[in-house]
């Protein structure tokens, strides 16, 4: 682990990031699961699917270096000969094949088509753009990256997504509206300022790859808000203790959940 100047630090490599002090949202996810989940975490290699994904978001957000470091072979699959050829020279997780790099393409085409994103996106601004701060309250360190921050102040985070009618339910799912009270508390404790906006823009994987810029309501960051500061203390109180509990179940009984008791009431009205 190693400490970083506190503020906004452009360029910083993503594995450098990963290896600060402190603790970024997806750490909080593990610490809301359980502390021993967070202790007990491993930095994970990435995956096919995450190296795609970045590539992704390279394409939307850095295209001048998108087009500069990365590959788009015409090899159907990475066994290839020519695909090994290229991933010798450019890396694997530069090198894509057809398929992958089409799906790119398409995907980063489909956004520039948008105006919303693009008037975001289009402003000058700074992509992966790295932050820390530390917290007053607990005196931890946070830590955030910023997919696109532009000059007015105005916050856009890319995420795909299989379902854009269902991004709702996503949100809730991944705690993306933790994310963005993490987000925005790291830009105003940096800045002073409150961020503007903060944007989720939700990409469909599959074609037509529909997408659209969603905002958070006030009820939504008020939640988001609730949980980053419980998750925080609770990081905070471990650090503090060095014991780090395994998840509480209380009583250990498990009820029905309403939609499984709503099915239940339904057959047995039909059977009456």
């Amino acid at each position: 682990m190693s400490n970083a100047s506190i503020g906004f630090i452009k360029d910083m490599p993503n594995e450098t990031y990963h290896a600060l002090d402190g603790v970024s949202k997806s750490g909080l996810d593990k610490i809301d699961r359980s502390p021993a989940h967070f202790k007990y975490s491993e930095q994970k290699d990435s995956t096919r699917a995450m190296e795609v994904g970045t590539a992704i978001h390279a394409a939307i957000l850095e295209p001048v270096r998108f087009d500069k470091e990365y590959c788009i072979t015409e090899c159907k699959a990475r066994t290839e000969k020519a695909y090994k050829e290229a991933k010798a020279i450019h890396g694997g997780e530069l090198t894509l094949t057809k398929q992958e790099g089409e799906k790119v393409m398409n995907m980063c085409e489909a956004v520039h088509g948008s105006l919303d994103a693009m008037k975001q996106l289009a402003a000058p601004g700074d992509a992966e753009l790295s932050a820390i701060c530390i917290d007053p309250e607990t005196g931890v360190q946070l830590r955030a990256r910023y997919d696109w921050l532009n000059e007015n102040r105005i916050a856009v985070d890319v995420k795909k997504t299989q379902d854009i009618r269902k991004f709702g339910k996503t949100v809730e799912t991944y705690r993306y509206h933790v994310q963005e009270a993490v987000y925005r508390f790291v830009y105003k404790q940096i800045t002073g300022e409150d961020l503007q906006h903060f944007y989720f823009l939700a990409v469909e994987e599959e074609a037509p790859h529909s997408n659209e810029m969603f905002l958070l309501d006030e009820t939504m960051l008020e939640i988001g808000n609730y949980y980053f500061r419980k998750n925080l203390r609770t990081y905070a109180d471990c650090l503090d203790s060095g014991k780090w509990p395994h998840p509480n179940f209380g009583d250990g009984i498990i009820e029905p959940s309403n939609w499984e008791l709503n099915t239940y009431e339904n057959n047995m009205e039909v059977m009456l």
